[in-house]
């Protein structure tokens, strides 16, 4: 690692594309560099969130909650208790399988639990 804030000046440069800041410290620098060739850049949809996270601070808005989705591997089970009876919901590679019958989505096993309109992620708790 460099030693003289002129080299890490550069170094910062050259990973971040902008100068580094004055107020930052050439130890903080330093470690910040080190993290970053450990660890290397956030992908995009990360980036992205981190984006909006600050525009919406800068708008002085505080309770935004970020959307996130989560995507399941084929074999995974949920589980869901629904009127003290206990439910279970396998992935498959195209869709689930409940009760020993293949479904096209969530929402259609949810549906037919609760004999009523759900959305499926939020029924098995997948999404807020």
């Amino acid at each position: 690692m460099k030693n003289n804030r002129t080299e890490i000046e550069n170094e910062w440069k050259n990973i971040f594309g902008t100068d580094l800041p004055k107020h930052i410290h050439k130890a903080y620098a330093t470690k910040y560099i080190k993290w970053h060739k450990a660890n290397g850049t956030l992908n995009k949809s990360q980036q992205n969130r981190i984006s909006k996270l600050i525009e919406n601070y800068e708008r002085g808005l505080s309770t935004f909650t970020p959307s996130f989705s989560i995507e399941l591997k084929t074999g995974t089970r949920l589980v869901r208790e629904f009127r003290g009876i206990k439910y279970e919901v396998t992935k498959l590679e195209n869709g689930y399988l409940f009760e020993e019958k293949n479904y096209k989505s969530l929402s259609a096993i949810a549906n037919k639990i609760t004999g009523t309109s759900w959305n499926g992620k939020k029924f098995f708790g997948l999404v807020k």
